[in-house]
């Protein structure tokens, strides 16, 4: 696992998520991509069955895209690897969330709604 010190101006869920990223026993259910500017979560069942309670203390998948979508991550388009071959891959990016660049983690930011306003 990476010992890369993350600032306390990362957001609890991407400091975790980076943390999740970064640790190799759940390499089976996600990891990054070989390039790293990616990650994969190959199989949506175990990865909320099992990695969802420990790190994020649910267990909902699309709660946890939801925050990503909130955070500017968007779901990667791979003929490889969607839905085309049966497989259940889902593959996110952020140009600010990358393996090799942590200290662009508090470059991500999460959108603000236009709904959000105080009157």
């Amino acid at each position: 696992m990476s010992k890369t010190l993350i600032k306390d101006s990362v957001p609890a869920f991407l400091a975790k998520l980076w943390k999740l990223l970064n640790d190799t026993e759940t390499d089976n259910i996600i990891h990054w991509s070989k390039d790293g500017t990616t990650f994969v979560v190959k199989d949506q069942g175990k990865f909320s069955a099992d990695i969802l309670p420990k790190y994020f203390k649910h267990g909902n998948f699309a709660s946890f895209v939801r925050q990503l979508n909130m955070y500017g991550f968007h779901k990667v388009f791979n003929a490889e690897r969607g839905g085309l071959n049966g497989r259940d891959y889902w593959e996110f990016s952020n140009n600010n969330f990358q393996r090799d660049y942590p200290d662009k983690l508090d470059m991500v930011k999460r959108k603000v709604s236009k709904y959000n306003c105080s009157i």
